[in-house]
């Protein structure tokens, strides 16, 4: 098969470098919740303008309400990192000095810049849906924020798709399944708990809902947490037969 996500993105990055995506971006998205969250705590537990969840405000109503630089850096931050970590997830498949699939079949290439752009829809929005808050601009904050969710779930949905083949397949790199079925068991409980979301939303169910929101953005940290193990792999480890035994794999 044509190489054609490598003949699309050359080396141009230090592979040992690119799993700092993903930690970075688990790390910033964790931390702006905490923060806001501690801080709504720690304030008494105010109800704020425009909130219409009585009991649990949404994220958006805390980060437009008393911290909205921290949500805006946040939110910038968790954004630039994400895009790096959509790009070096599907980098390492390909990339001659990583694992080395530049002739993987075409479709799962395709899927792969499918779940990029979709990442960098979904970054991009996240961070245009800090600064248009939902108090100042909320029909423009909700279709962000729609675009935020919808990106996230094309890009999960395909990174799973993608490297499926490392999950259940009969060739896979050593060391690699065990992420692989942690990351499709985290995309399956984030999109269990979103449906769930938008349901509750859509039926008047604010309290059970808010509590939803913000187990799902926690849950995303450790989505994209899981993204380490796929890109910490020492260049040039070659694909194992599963029925050979694992050895422990090489950590750069």
């Amino acid at each position: 098969m044509a190489r054609l996500w490598h003949s699309t993105f050359r080396d141009l990055f230090s592979h040992r470098r690119l799993w700092l995506f993903p930690l970075l971006a688990s790390a910033t998205w964790f931390t702006t919740l905490t923060i806001l969250l501690l801080r709504w705590l720690s304030l008494g537990r105010p109800r704020y303008p425009g909130q219409v969840n009585p009991d649990v405000p949404f994220i958006s109503d805390i980060g437009a309400a008393t911290l909205q630089p921290v949500f805006i850096v946040g939110c910038a931050a968790t954004g630039i990192c994400f895009s790096g970590t959509a790009f070096a997830v599907h980098h390492v498949r390909y990339s001659p000095g990583f694992y080395g699939l530049a002739h993987d079949a075409r479709w799962r290439q395709c899927t792969s810049l499918v779940a990029l752009v979709a990442g960098l829809a979904a970054a991009a929005s996240l961070v245009l849906l800090s600064i248009f808050d939902t108090y100042n601009a909320h029909a423009r904050h909700l279709y962000l924020l729609l675009g935020t969710f919808g990106g996230l779930s094309v890009s999960a949905l395909a990174t799973t798709v993608v490297w499926w083949d490392q999950a259940r397949g009969d060739v896979v790199f050593v060391g690699l399944r065990r992420w692989c079925l942690l990351n499709t068991f985290l995309v399956l409980c984030q999109m269990s708990v979103g449906l769930s979301f938008v349901a509750l939303l859509r039926a008047g169910h604010f309290h059970i809902a808010g509590i939803l929101e913000w187990c799902l953005a926690y849950m995303g940290a450790f989505w994209l947490l899981s993204f380490v193990g796929y890109t910490r792999f020492r260049e040039g480890e070659r694909p194992a037969l599963k029925d050979r035994g694992e050895r422990q794999p090489l950590i750069a």
